[in-house]
């Protein structure tokens, strides 16, 4: 009785540790991943559009103007909105190229939107 007991121990306790592991991944570093998608802003806007789900939650890499300037976002082309966790350096009617998490088509404002966004350039 006792060794069922102590079977039925260890099995509970190594599926509480394999639980803990698959509830608590580690986060993904977009800086580090490879691009599933290198092109212009424009040209990824016009892929989404057809495509809405093609890009969703997917590392790409995008290149053009910038022609919109916050704290925390850029604007390229006026097609791609790129979200940063920190501020950055670009200046207006600069080329850059950004890497960052395709999160979807803003239809209200017809652009893409990144986040975790980083500059390559």
């Amino acid at each position: 009785m006792t060794s069922k007991r102590i079977f039925s121990g260890i099995v509970l306790i190594l599926m509480a540790i394999g639980f803990y592991y698959y509830a608590y991944k580690d986060h993904r570093n977009i800086a580090t991943e490879g691009a599933v998608y290198s092109d212009t802003a424009i040209a990824l806007k016009d892929s989404i559009v057809q495509n809405n789900e093609a890009f969703l939650n997917q590392t790409v890499t995008v290149s053009g103007m910038v022609t919109f300037i916050d704290d925390h976002s850029i604007t390229l082309d006026d097609a791609l909105v790129a979200q940063f966790a920190t501020g950055h350096t670009a200046q207006l009617n600069q080329q850059l190229t950004l890497k960052g998490r395709c999160i979807g088509y803003d239809d209200l404002f017809e652009v893409v939107v990144l986040d975790q966004s980083t500059v390559m350039d």
